[in-house]
């Protein structure tokens, strides 16, 4: 069989394609926000899309020139001499029934002034240290989750840290109340898509608004 002939989308038909990403993205965060915490596997994917670019997987900002530049960093870097686990993309909320990982977006509004980075550097920096001292960033645990754990594929065999990070309590967080210590609930990998389609969001609204309608999950 012959080499199937491909032809290139016109540059409007990205923009329609990102118009349609966005709103699949903000329909994915409205759901998560409104506690269907496994829908953090399709932002995963959605952020995939948008961002991944190697070999002949190409990020969807890279085709329409939007990749490069600054990107909003909720985050900022860890602290090289906290001996502690860290991950600044997430939070955790008290409640009757013990305490439960979420995104700081859940906390509500954003900074006037946020953080910005340049897209390598959001990208590729660590943004969450365990308790074996294993670095994990932005890219790596979109890919985990999308690629292998169940946003585009279920892999059999998943890598150790993000096996640790998604089942084995490897941030050790514990909640202590009531004559219990327990891990906290919830999927810390997952509240973490929530808080970078967050800060993709606010990233596209400021430097390219016009792929934006009015819908769920508009405020990022």
């Amino acid at each position: 069989m012959g080499k199937k002939s491909r032809i290139a989308r016109p540059k409007g038909e990205l923009e329609r394609e990102l118009r349609e990403q966005v709103e699949l993205l903000e329909h994915a965060c409205a759901s998560f926000d409104s506690g269907l915490e496994a829908i953090g596997k399709h932002i995963a994917l959605s952020l995939r899309v948008l961002l991944h670019h190697r070999g002949k997987s190409q990020a969807l900002l890279e085709q329409l020139g939007l990749r490069n530049g600054y990107f909003y960093d909720s985050a900022g870097a860890l602290n090289p001499r906290n001996l502690l686990t860290e991950c600044n993309l997430v939070m955790f909320q008290i409640g009757p029934e013990g305490a439960r990982y979420l995104p700081l977006v859940a906390a509500g509004g954003s900074p006037s002034a946020p953080k910005l980075a340049p897209f390598a550097e959001w990208w590729n920096e660590p943004v969450l240290k365990d308790n074996k001292g294993r670095l994990l960033s932005r890219r790596e645990l979109v890919g985990n989750v999308a690629d292998t754990d169940g946003g585009a594929h279920v892999d059999p065999e998943l890598e150790e840290a993000f096996m640790d990070l998604s089942r084995n309590n490897s941030l050790g967080w514990i909640f202590q109340g009531n004559d219990i210590a327990e891990p906290l609930k919830g999927r810390p990998e997952l509240a973490c898509m929530r808080q970078i389609a967050s800060e993709v969001l606010l990233t596209l609204k400021r430097r390219h608004p016009k792929v934006f309608g009015v819908g769920p999950g508009h405020d990022a």
